[in-house]
This record gives C-alpha cells, sequence and structure tokens, in this order.
C-alpha cells in the first residue's frame, strides 16, 4: 500500500493545522448543538404555558387542584378525561383464530410517533362488520400509546380507507365536537408527557403500561372550544417558525461537518500548503 511521506517538520506542522482548524469547528457544532437543545426547551415551554395558562396574560387565575397543571385560568373547567373523551383500547390479536375473512390494516405501537402516524406497510388483522365502529378509526381521532413511551400521540387525519388499531393504543375521540378538540388535547398530552405525569406510582418508577381505566382517571384543564382553537393556532404558528430556525441551524452543523472532513482531506493529501508554516 502506497502512502504519501511528507517530511517530518512539515507532517508536524499539518497536524497542528488540522487540530487548530477542526478544533475551531468543532467549538462552532457544539455552540450550535446548545443552540438547538434551547431551541427545543423554548418550543416546549411555549406549548406548556399555553394549555396551561392561555394566551391572556390578564387573565384571572385559580388552583386548578392538579399538581402538574398549578394555576389555570379561572373559567376554565378541570375534569377526569373521560368526562370530555372516550377513551378505547384497540382489538388484541390473536393469530390463532386469524380467518382472514374480514381483514384490515391496523396501527400498531410503533406507527404512532409524535405528530406523526405511518401508514406504510401496515399488518392485517380480522375486523368483522360488527366491530367496525369499535375497532376503527376516523379523521380526528387521537392514538395514544398504552405501551412502550407512554403517552407518545399524533392525530388521525384520515388517510387510507377503512385503520383498524391493536390493543397497544388508545383512541380518544371528544365525546362532543362542539366543547373539545383533539388538536388542543394534543398539546396537553404532550406537556404532561413532558412534565412525567405518566410515570407516576408508589415508587415513582416509570410504568410500561397506561391502561385505559387509569388513563380516563387523569385530571386535565379545558379552556371553551373557541380559546382551545385559538391556542392550537398560536402554538401551531410558533412552532413552526421555531422549527424553521431549528433546520436551518441543523443543516448549519451537517455543511459545518462536511468542511471539517474536507479541510483534514485536503490538509493530509497536499492540496494546502503548509510549507511557510514549516
Amino acid at each position: 500500500m502506497l502512502v504519501v511521506c511528507p517530511p517530518t517538520e512539515e507532517q508536524q506542522a499539518i497536524a497542528v493545522y488540522i487540530d487548530r482548524e477542526t478544533a475551531r469547528i468543532d467549538g462552532l457544532v457544539e455552540k450550535k448543538n446548545r443552540f438547538i437543545e434551547l431551541l427545543r426547551e423554548k418550543r416546549q415551554a411555549l406549548i406548556t404555558h399555553a394549555v396551561t395558562k392561555g394566551l391572556d396574560p390578564n387573565v384571572k387565575m385559580k388552583d386548578s387542584g392538579v399538581e402538574w397543571l398549578g394555576e389555570v385560568p379561572e373559567h376554565w373547567g378541570i375534569c377526569k378525561l373521560s368526562f370530555r373523551y372516550s377513551v378505547e383500547l384497540g382489538k388484541m390479536l390473536d393469530e390463532k383464530k386469524l380467518t382472514k375473512t374480514s381483514l384490515v390494516p391496523y396501527l400498531r405501537n410503533q406507527d404512532v410517533q409524535w405528530e406523526s402516524i405511518n401508514i406504510q406497510d401496515l399488518p392485517e388483522m380480522d375486523i368483522h362488520p360488527g366491530e367496525l365502529e369499535r375497532y376503527t378509526v376516523r379523521k380526528g381521532d387521537l392514538m395514544v400509546c398504552e405501551g412502550g413511551d407512554v403517552g407518545r400521540a399524533a392525530i388521525w387525519m384520515g388517510e387510507n380507507g377503512t385503520i383498524g388499531y391493536q390493543k397497544a393504543l388508545h383512541r380518544l375521540r371528544p365525546r362532543s365536537p362542539v366543547t373539545d378538540t383533539a388538536e388542543f388535547f394534543f398539546f396537553s398530552l404532550l406537556t404532561a408527557k413532558k412534565r412525567g405525569v405518566f410515570e407516576e406510582s408508589d415508587s415513582k418508577a416509570t410504568i410500561a403500561h397506561l391502561p385505559a381505566e387509569k388513563f380516563r382517571q387523569y385530571r386535565f384543564a379545558f379552556p371553551p372550544k373557541p380559546e382551545q382553537i385559538e391556542i392550537t393556532d398560536h402554538v401551531r404558528i410558533e412552532s413552526k417558525r421555531l422549527d424553521a430556525l431549528l433546520s436551518k441551524t441543523e443543516l448549519s452543523i451537517a455543511l459545518l461537518k462536511e468542511r471539517r472532513s474536507a479541510l483534514i482531506t485536503a490538509a493530509v493529501t497536499g492540496q494546502i500548503d503548509l510549507r511557510e508554516a514549516v
């Protein structure tokens, strides 16, 4: 194997140059990574404030009686989730009883990620005509992970036709579209998750599952629906602005890493003349 061997003094000059320039680039990357962390923190703080305090800085507040919520606007309702949403677990998959006579594609736990749902290459299971209302989703349903990353959620936006969901998922549906919107509750759920609400237990250890009956008992804050829509629109707009800035920063990090690699290559292959440094 043939290798390039410049004089020792020039090798040392190249090494010093690479160390200096890569340290400078690494410093910039570190600062940008920290900036990304701050942007994500700011995004979550924006969401948390909006769904627990509202958008009016002058509104009268009251004690919610719920530790993770703290004070909320006086006119907001505080109640168990089951009062405002139906919470239903999906169908248990039993491959031994699979007849393949009423096959329907279904969502699994791993298909539901934060703010996105996979619809590609879904498996199928029997969901008979009499079960379709109970075990299928429709536009606007909020899908929530019962196990794994407990509480992870996304809204089903109506892609494809008839889609079922397995027992590892909760299907949340407003009991009245006049009073609630799933878009608002999604952000409430995200805030509850970030504040460790679903990690509560006697031992304070993370629980592996969120049973439907327990989920229905959690208490949340519910503003009037027009305010829910206003808060959701505000959060979407501000999050989009922050996400755009985050994407630009991530791109600049990728470019810096490319530059770092190119700089090393150029230095050790003689594309940069460092003989004066010697």
